[in-house]
C-alpha cells in the first residue's frame, strides 16, 4: 500500500502466505466491513505519523452494525498504529505477536486467545496513549 487512506466497502481478508506492507496507510472499514488476517500471512502496516488520521492504522464504521474482525496466526507481523472497531469484537488468537510494532486498540469488546501479545506502549512512536477508566460501573 501506498501511504494515504483506504476505503473499502468490502471485507479485507488477507491468506496464509500473503505479503503485505504499507507506510502511513488508514484503512477505513465502511459499514459493518471486517478484517480477517489468516495465519502465517506477513503484514507490515503503519499509520500515518501526522494529519487528520495520524496514528489510526484501522478506522471502522461507527454505524456499522456488530460484528467481528480477526488478526490471527504469525509473529512475524507488525502493525503499527490504533486499530479503531467501536461496533466490532476484535479477536487476537494463535501465535499474533506484532512483532516491532506498536497497538493499541478500541473495540466494543476484545478477545485474546493462543500465545497473543502486542506492545501498546506507543510514545516512542508519537502516538498518545488512549486513556483508559480504573472501574466500570453499570449507570441506569
Amino acid at each position: 500500500f501506498a501511504p494515504g487512506v483506504y476505503v473499502l466497502q468490502g471485507n479485507m481478508k488477507i491468506n496464509a502466505g500473503a505479503v503485505i506492507s504499507g507506510s502511513g496507510v488508514t484503512i477505513y472499514m465502511s459499514g459493518s466491513n471486517t478484517v480477517s488476517m489468516n495465519g502465517n500471512a506477513t503484514v507490515t502496516m503503519s499509520a500515518p505519523t501526522s494529519g487528520t488520521y495520524s496514528g489510526v492504522l484501522f478506522y471502522g464504521d461507527r454505524t456499522g452494525t456488530t460484528t467481528q474482525s480477526t488478526f490471527n496466526g504469525t509473529a512475524t507481523s507488525s502493525l503499527t498504529g490504533a486499530i479503531y472497531f467501536p461496533k466490532q469484537q476484535v479477536n487476537y488468537l494463535g501465535n499474533f505477536s506484532g512483532k516491532n510494532g506498536c497497538t493499541q486498540v478500541v473495540a466494543d469488546t476484545i478477545q485474546w486467545s493462543g500465545n497473543s501479545n502486542i506492545n501498546q506502549d506507543c510514545s516512542s512512536l508519537g502516538m498518545k496513549d488512549i486513556p483508559a477508566t480504573t472501574s466500570i460501573r453499570l449507570v441506569e
